[in-house]
């Protein structure tokens, strides 16, 4: 598990540095190499962000539910177990003050 998490943070990592410019940088030297034309520049840079956005969506996805299932292995007081606890203590008190 932590082999996978491993590769997609760097993945994520990667995804989620991506801008516009670098995007055009990598075009650039892709055309310095013959491996491309200028004129198919702004498809290259639009499918390259949209790959970076999944990457990052997928990776946002992935440790939410990493984080859900630690917690769910591990209970901690969540911001809600804690108001209702808050909630029966001033209930408590107010009983016994009456």
């Amino acid at each position: 598990m932590f082999e996978t998490l491993d590769k997609l943070f760097l993945a994520g990592l990667g995804a989620m540095s991506m801008t516009k410019e670098k995007a055009e940088q990598i075009f650039d030297e892709y055309v310095k190499k013959g491996e491309a034309q200028r004129e198919h520049k702004n498809g290259f840079v639009k499918e390259l962000l949209d790959s970076a956005n999944k990457t990052r969506a997928d990776m946002e996805k992935l440790i939410s539910e990493q984080v859900k299932k630690a917690i769910a292995a591990n209970p901690i007081a969540t911001k809600e177990d804690i108001k209702r606890i808050e909630q029966k203590l001033d209930q408590i008190l107010a009983a016994k003050g009456k």
